[in-house]
Order: structure tokens, then sequence, then C-alpha cells
């Protein structure tokens, strides 16, 4: 059985408003209008509205994602469950 209270991204639609977009990503409407102001994500301008995509949400990660690595000389630990009883 789905949670009520999760917010999916089908409950909105295909174009999301700010405020929309800053509550499905995490990101906040104030990060996002600058994220547009500055010309980093794409939108579409329908009156004097700025509407998003979630694929533009994802090109921007894409392009801006910080790529994980080990710090040089740090070995890989393996953990293995113990049993308990």
């Amino acid at each position: 059985m789905q949670n009520t209270t999760e917010k999916t991204t089908s409950n909105y639609p295909m174009f999301k408003t700010i405020t929309q977009m800053a509550e499905i990503s995490g990101i906040g409407r104030e990060a996002l209008r600058r994220m547009i102001n500055q010309n980093e994500i794409d939108y579409v301008l329908i009156g004097n509205r700025r509407l998003l995509t979630e694929k533009a949400i994802w090109d921007w990660y894409e392009r801006n994602k910080q790529q994980a690595s080990k710090p040089e000389g740090q070995r890989t630990i393996k953990i293995t469950p113990r049993r308990i009883g």
C-alpha cells in the first residue's frame, strides 16, 4: 500500500512550477530561480511563469555532479556480518 503523504511526481503535471519542483527535488526555490537566471537549467516561459521539467533537473545534475572517489592510500575494508546466537 502506498503512503498517501509521500510526494510522487505523478501527482504533478509534466511542466512544474518552481515551487512544485522545489518540493519534488529538495532544491530550494531561490536556488532554482538563481539557476534559471544564470542559464544553468532549461525552462519554459509561459506568460510570466517559468516552468521546469524533471529532465531539466537531471540534465543539470549530470553536468554538475562530483564523482565520488577514495582518498589516495585508503584501502577498502570488507565487512562481514556475524551471526548472533
